[in-house]
């Protein structure tokens, strides 16, 4: 590909102005030279040299075109897949370019939605501009960035490259969307300073509330508003609404008249399912709580991708009863999460009860442990948590002490939507796939249809991961929390905590653990995936029982999911080196064994001494009927007699397998067979043909067998 160099930002400008020079005219020059200047302002050299020269002349013209004429009142969103027929220039992705007056969240909104929608982005060019335009949108001049005077506006020029659109459809889908989204943005953004006056109106509410809340109360309640309007909040939408109820759960009347932000556009057209609440939430919601927190069910497009938060303030009469509720939906500023929870208002309320309760010295050890517990832990939970639950929560915390478990704590929200779960895990076995079996776990669990998570380390041995899981109000289901927390800690459960666990369960706490240490790797992943932490503390038994007079060791097994009938499997065992396969081979041949493969697996001692481990797998004539049990003893005997060189390797072997003789009634039988041998050859493959002879020999010769198949046979007591 026909990449450019340039040597500066500057280079690299002169030479797009050469290229942008040969498509206009002279006169328009300077001003796409200006705004090629800002439309590339923040992107890396690096960057710009990996694409062609042309294609970056093609996309600057292609945006020079959509500012040359705008009106602000109908913002211009563009998807289109560039090409050199249609375009003049391409891309090997989909380009999107938005042109808006200047507003806040504009960029962070568009980002979001494309994300959400699984576009990944390639390329993203941001820039504000100051131009002048005519009476119909025309552009007069673009200006230096940041100038400021009389006529001048302030536009945002958004450039993306996304991964390709597949078809025309699918361009105007996405076209549509973020055309939604910007809606949304301006709704927020006309309807900032109106809610903040909203939220100033309630707060002189509060103060005339008579029922129910003392004094201090009332006072932390106003406090927390304050705070609210002290750039702590970013205000997404407003709403007023009232409880009706039924005989089957109820329903939420929206006053329409007191809809801003989001709600405009939200809350139009809900049908009468949409507005339906469960009984359990009617409930709640009439119960006289001067302030209230919760999540919104769906995400926001605004600003960022998360379920923004409501601020619910009750309107109660001097019985207690509720009139209405105001509601503030919005999103916590990036501050609140790490403002400490003893200066925010309202929660530091519920931090000193919960300090207060539990009797801590906050000297003491225990005491800053709490302490931390409470600064670190998620800001949704302390708002949204009732005290007696906050309490026990946070003291549960405290009792890990620091130890290596994993624990999980669930909470479900009023309303029935949502689900939030804290598990902490050891930082050692943390990783993606450990989140991933929690959150499987839990969805399942819970039937939940979608989960958020966020991933928290600090100084501590724990990870701790914080899940907000969206499940259906409809279907409630009651979760034992403790059996919860035992399959999550199940579902953790690695290869290697099996193994260690087997280890010492096996061999005692003591020796168990030196073992582990002597072992420190372990068994090798090609070995984990094949076998389980059973079969690990077998074989780590054999390669243990090795010694300098035993330096080989065998072992036949079928496997459980064995598949074929006469397919047997044999460990060998061995120290220091592994086995050839070219010595190996030849025996289990003549031993009447087909080899179908072998694989090897090496471990390795503190030490530095290794131990290997071949596992092969073969086949065996048809016809035979093994007692792998009975045989295992035998095979294994000849085999090791055979490798030392003390029982010869040829054909006569068969007859451990054949036969089911040990490794010395063959070599007798061997010995006869030479003796005997007729060059005639007619009695060649009689060991073959009678298996049954040697049992008859060795009944004749032995004082105590007696052999069944010789009528009337009787054993010789002092026969030598």
């Amino acid at each position: 590909m026909a990449f450019f160099t340039a040597a500066s930002k500057a280079d690299f400008q002169h030479q797009l102005q050469a290229a942008l020079a040969q498509h206009i005219s002279e006169q328009s020059l300077p001003q796409v030279a200006l705004f090629a200047e800002q439309f590339f302002g923040i992107i890396s050299l690096d960057e710009l040299t990996q694409r062609r020269l042309s294609d970056l002349a093609g996309c600057t013209l292609s945006a020079w075109r959509i500012i040359e004429r705008f009106d602000p009142e109908y913002p211009q969103v563009r998807v289109y897949n560039p090409d050199y027929e249609r375009n003049g220039w391409q891309s090997t992705h989909t380009v999107v370019e938005v042109l808006h007056h200047d507003l806040p969240f504009l960029v962070d909104s568009v980002r979001t939605e494309l994300n959400r929608r699984g576009y990944s982005i390639h390329t993203l060019q941001t820039t504000v501009l100051s131009v002048r335009r005519g009476a119909k949108g025309e552009l007069l001049e673009l200006l230096p960035k940041g100038t400021q005077g009389e006529g001048v506006r302030y536009e945002s020029l958004m450039y993306l490259e996304i991964d390709r659109c597949a078809n025309a459809a699918e361009l105007t889908v996405l076209t549509r969307e973020i055309e939604q989204v910007l809606a949304e943005v301006r709704v927020v953004v006309a309807d900032f300073d109106p809610m903040k006056a909203k939220l100033r109106e309630v707060v002189a509410q509060v103060e005339q509330t008579a029922f129910g809340p003392a004094q201090n109360e009332k006072d932390e309640v106003k406090a927390f508003l304050e705070w609210l309007l002290d750039n702590h909040f970013t205000f997404l939408g407003y709403e007023e609404f009232t409880v009706k109820g039924g005989a089957d759960g109820g329903q939420m009347v929206y006053d329409e008249q007191s809809f801003l932000g989001l709600p405009r556009r939200l809350r139009v057209g809900l049908t009468a399912e949409e507005l339906r609440i469960e009984d359990y939430a009617v409930a709640y919601l009439n119960e006289p709580l001067l302030l209230s927190f919760a999540k919104a069910a769906l995400p926001s497009r605004v600003h960022r991708p998360a379920y923004p938060d409501y601020v619910s303030i009750r309107q109660l009469d001097a019985d207690g009863k509720v009139i209405k509720e105001h509601r503030f939906m919005g999103l916590y500023t990036s501050s609140v999460y790490g403002e400490s929870v003893h200066a925010i208002p309202y929660i530091r309320v519920k931090v000193a009860e919960v300090e207060r309760r539990s009797g801590f010295d906050p000297k003491a050890h225990l005491g800053k442990e709490l302490a931390q517990v409470l600064e670190v832990l998620p800001r949704d939970d302390l708002f949204q948590t009732p005290i007696d639950e906050l309490f026990s929560t946070v003291m549960a915390i405290v009792q890990i002490q620091e130890r290596n478990k994993i624990r999980v704590f669930l909470r479900k929200d009023p309303y029935g939507r949502f689900c939030y779960c804290l598990a902490y895990v050891p930082r050692e076995i943390y990783s993606t796939e450990v989140r991933q079996k929690i959150q499987q776990v839990l969805m399942e669990r819970l039937k939940a249809s979608d989960c958020e998570f966020w991933t928290f380390f600090s100084e501590s041995v724990l990870a701790r991961v914080q899940l907000i899981l969206r499940v259906d109000p409809k279907n409630r289901i009651d979760i034992d929390p403790q059996q919860l927390e035992r399959e999550v800690i199940q579902a953790c459960r690695s290869w290697h905590d099996d193994y260690s666990a087997l280890v010492v369960e096996n061999f005692g706490e003591a020796q168990g653990t030196n073992i582990l240490a002597d072992f420190p790797k372990g068994f090798p992943a090609g070995y984990r995936e094949r076998f389980a932490a059973h079969s690990a503390v077998v074989d780590l038994q054999h390669v243990l029982n090795l010694s300098e007079s035993k330096p080989l060791a065998m072992s036949f097994y079928q496997p459980l999911t064995q598949v074929g009938e006469r397919i047997l499997h044999c460990k060998l065992y061995h120290a220091d080196t592994p086995l050839a396969l070219s010595d190996v081979l030849p025996i289990l041949e003549n031993l009447g064994l087909r080899v179908l493969g072998e694989f090897p697996y090496r471990l390795r001692h503190a030490n530095g001494r290794e131990y290997w481990i071949h596992d092969f797998a073969f086949t065996y004539s048809e016809g035979l009927s093994l007692d792998i049990q009975q045989l295992n003893d035998t095979l294994q005997d000849a085999f090791i007699h055979i490798v030392r060189g003390d029982a010869e390797n040829d054909a006569f072997n068969r007859l451990v397998l054949t036969a089911g003789l040990p490794w010395r009634d063959v070599a007798l039988l061997r010995a006869y067979a030479r003796y005997l041998t007729d060059p005639s050859g007619l009695r060649s493959g009689l060991h073959r043909q009678h298996p049954e002879q040697p049992h008859r020999h060795r009944s004749r010769a032995d004082p105590v067998v007696q052999d069944p198949l010789l009528p009337g046979a009787q054993a010789h007591p002092g026969r030598p």
